[in-house]
């Protein structure tokens, strides 16, 4: 059975598209996931640090106000010698986690450091304890070679790693700061705890950015393939509103000629004729009917004209003409029919016509895929949704990816002396009867159609 079809290649700017939207929206998504997941990353770990932060800052404030040690910061000296500031140094140095602690007085001098060496020296260019003067605290996560600062000067050689922070001392009233504790801190678990946030915040942007990226392009292909359909449509609308007008001027071109065949055939028919050629004359009188009532069906369909419909037709009559038409090709062909009906009498929505021609187009395809004979099984049955299969399967050759490709398509055909109009109007006529006609190879081999149609009361 061959005839036309769909072009199932994709058109050079549909493939533009997919590619154009692949490459934007990879950047754009996968920017924004890298920006989102940085900024979420760093603050949550700058939380994280500054809540432990506020929490020494809070202890350390605490004892110098219970200690009553403010003046130790003013960089008086006698005030050095207060007894109580080696308590509060004491607190200082086992503060969790700290491997390096530095008292400062306001002028920027450090006053006691738990690295003797560095006290009474004083660092130029330290914003962090400017800020920490001002009453500001910034911790932050250094992982930097020993030496990048000056006040790092000295630090143990596993230090690689470590949260530093500068805490204000502020005075009784909390009025002013009146000096500054550096902190070096190297708190295991909480540098653990940042990394693993920071990684999976990146493993969670990127699966979402894939995921989202998934979505879209699903949405684009399955947007780019309807509209890929709707323009191949489109081109079958055109092609066949052509093929319509030259039916339509055909048709009325015919109606004489066959009025004048069949006269002739009637007149023949009065004459003193063998048998045979009697029933020869009354075929041509029948076929001149048919055709008669298929043009004025044609016609009126071209009209558009409500009035046209039928309330019903009966499925096994129409199929029982269509062989009869066909019954010379049949035998001569040595083709087998099997008629599979319903038990009742099914009955379809739609003009005898129109199922006529249908059917008379797949009938013809059929024979004409069967060149040696072969087997030709019709069958019809109920199917769901109120509707009616009409299932013809024929035992030909079947047909190549190729031919399936261009099924359906106006003006394509396999066949040396087809139009390639006969299905493409066979699927329009279903398709505005409100069924619908489908093609595929069978199971084994040969071509199996199904026509679909509203069930009739």
């Amino acid at each position: 059975m061959a005839s036309g079809g769909h072009n199932a290649k994709g058109s050079p700017h549909y493939v533009r598209v997919i590619s154009l939207f692949i490459v934007t929206s990879l950047l754009a998504i996968f920017a924004t996931t890298f920006l989102l997941s940085s900024y979420l990353a760093g603050y949550v770990a700058n939380q994280m640090m500054m809540r432990d932060a506020v929490v020494s800052m809070q202890f350390l404030n605490s004892i110098v106000r219970v200690e009553d040690a403010n003046s130790y910061f003013y960089g008086e000296t006698q005030s050095r010698e207060v007894p109580a500031m080696e308590e509060f140094f004491v607190h200082v140095s086992r503060l969790p986690d700290v491997f390096r602690a530095n008292v400062y007085a306001m002028s920027g001098e450090i006053l006691w450091s738990s690295d003797p060496e560095l006290i009474g020296r004083m660092f130029e260019e330290n914003d962090e304890l400017t800020a920490a003067m001002r009453g500001e605290l910034h911790p932050e996560v250094n992982v930097r070679e020993r030496g990048d600062k000056d006040e790092h000067v000295g630090l143990p050689a596993d230090a690689t790693e470590f949260i530093e922070f500068y805490i204000p001392i502020w005075s009784t009233d909390r009025n002013f700061v009146v000096g500054a504790v550096e902190v070096y801190k190297a708190p295991a678990s909480l540098l653990l705890t940042i990394r693993s946030i920071e990684r999976l915040g990146w493993i969670a942007a990127l699966l979402s950015g894939a995921v989202l990226f998934a979505a879209l392009l699903g949405v684009v292909v399955y947007s780019v393939r309807i509209l890929r359909r709707q323009e191949q449509r489109l081109v079958e609308t055109e092609r066949l509103a052509v093929v319509g007008e030259m039916a339509s001027a055909v048709a009325h071109g015919l109606r004489n000629p066959l009025a004048a065949i069949r006269s002739c055939a009637e007149l023949a028919d009065e004459d003193d004729l063998p048998d045979s050629a009697r029933q020869s004359v009354r075929d041509i009188v029948d076929q001149v009917d048919r055709l008669e009532v298929w043009i004025r069906s044609f016609l009126t369909q071209m009209r558009n004209d409500p009035a046209s419909a039928t309330d019903a037709a009966h499925i096994d009559i129409i199929v029982q003409r269509c062989l009869q038409n066909f019954r010379p090709q049949l035998e001569k062909r040595g083709i087998m029919v099997e008629v599979d009906g319903a038990r009742d009498n099914a009955l379809a929505a739609a003009g005898s016509a129109e199922i006529e021609q249908v059917l008379s187009t797949v009938f013809s395809n059929a024979i004409e895929a069967m060149k040696n004979g072969g087997f030709l099984r019709i069958a019809w049955d109920r199917a769901p949704g109120g509707r009616i299969a009409i299932q013809i399967a024929d035992t030909g050759p079947g047909l190549s990816n190729d031919q399936l490709a261009k099924l359906f398509t106006p003006m394509q055909t396999t066949k040396s002396s087809g139009l390639g109009v006969g299905l493409a109007l066979g699927r329009r006529i279903a398709e505005r009867l409100g069924g619908s006609l489908d093609l595929r190879n069978g199971a084994e081999k040969g071509v199996e159609v199904t026509l679909t149609l509203p069930a009739g009361a």
